[in-house]
C-alpha cells in the first residue's frame, strides 16, 4: 500500500481499493488456473474477498484490462489505468519472482511499468494534478513530433485525403478502446491533434500517455506521415 501511495497520492483507503480491483483483474487475466491460485494465495485475504477472481473474464488485452479495472473499482478509465499501472508495478517491485512465473499476456505486461513521473492522479480538487513545466520539458523531450506547454500539447500532420480520414477514424475509436481520446482541428493542408485534460485545464501525466499512444495508432495506420 504504501509503494502505491507513493505513486499516486492515494490514502489508504484508495490505494487498497485500487489494489482490489487491480489485483481482481489480473486474477481474472490469467488462463490457467494454477497460477490464478498462486496469485491468490501470495495475497493478502483482504484483497480477494469481495469480488469473484475467476469470472467474468477479460479479453486479455491492455484496454481490456482497464475497462474491468475501472468498472470494479467504479473509476474513470484514465484513472483506472494509473492505479492500475501502481498496483502492478508494487506488486512487481516486491515479488519479482511471482510476476515471472504467472503467464500473463503480453498485452497487459505494458501496465507493469510504473506511472509517468509527476502530476499524480490527485491535484488539490481531487482531479488529475496539471504537470509542471520542467515535467512538460521532459516529457516533449521524449515526443519529437509534438510542441505545447503547460496548457496542451499539440501535433500537426499534413496528409493525403485518404490517409487523413484512416487516421481520423482510428483517433475517433480511441475513447471507446482506451477511455480517453484527443482533440482533433482541422488545418489548411491537415490535422491538428490537441491533448489536455479539461477538468484542470492543463497538461496531465494522463495527456502524455494519451500523446504516445496516439503516436502508436498514427504509426499502425501506416500513414506514412513524414514530418510533424
Amino acid at each position: 500500500m504504501a509503494s502505491i501511495g507513493r505513486m499516486t497520492g492515494l490514502g489508504a483507503g484508495p490505494a487498497r481499493a485500487a489494489a482490489e480491483a487491480t489485483l481482481t483483474t489480473l486474477a481474472r487475466t490469467l488462463d490457467d488456473d494454477d497460477d490464478r491460485r498462486e496469485l491468490i494465495d501470495a495475497l493478502p485475504p483482504e484483497l480477494t474477498n469481495d469480488f469473484p477472481m475467476d469470472h467474468p473474464r477479460n479479453d486479455g488485452t491492455e484496454e481490456g484490462f482497464v475497462r474491468q479495472a475501472a468498472l470494479l473499482g467504479r473509476r474513470p478509465p484514465e484513472q483506472a489505468r494509473i492505479r492500475a499501472q501502481a498496483v502492478l508495478a508494487a506488486v512487481a517491485e516486491q515479488d519479482p519472482e511471482l510476476i515471472a512465473r504467472l503467464h500473463i499476456p503480453e498485452q497487459v505486461r505494458p501496465l507493469f511499468d510504473p506511472p509517468d513521473s509527476g502530476g499524480g492522479i490527485t491535484g488539490p480538487k481531487g482531479h488529475a494534478a496539471p504537470l509542471t513545466a520542467d515535467e512538460i520539458a521532459a516529457a516533449l523531450a521524449t515526443l519529437p513530433l509534438w510542441t505545447g506547454d503547460r496548457s496542451a500539447l499539440r501535433r500537426e500532420i499534413s496528409l493525403p485525403r485518404e490517409n487523413l480520414r484512416a487516421v481520423r477514424r482510428a483517433l475517433d475509436r480511441l475513447k471507446a478502446t482506451y477511455g480517453r481520446q484527443p482533440q482533433l482541428h482541422d488545418t489548411a493542408d491537415g490535422l491538428a491533434i490537441v491533448v489536455r485534460t479539461v477538468s484542470v485545464g492543463a497538461v496531465t501525466a494522463l495527456d502524455v500517455q494519451l500523446a504516445r499512444r496516439v503516436d502508436d495508432l498514427i504509426e499502425e495506420v501506416g500513414a506514412g506521415i513524414g514530418r510533424p
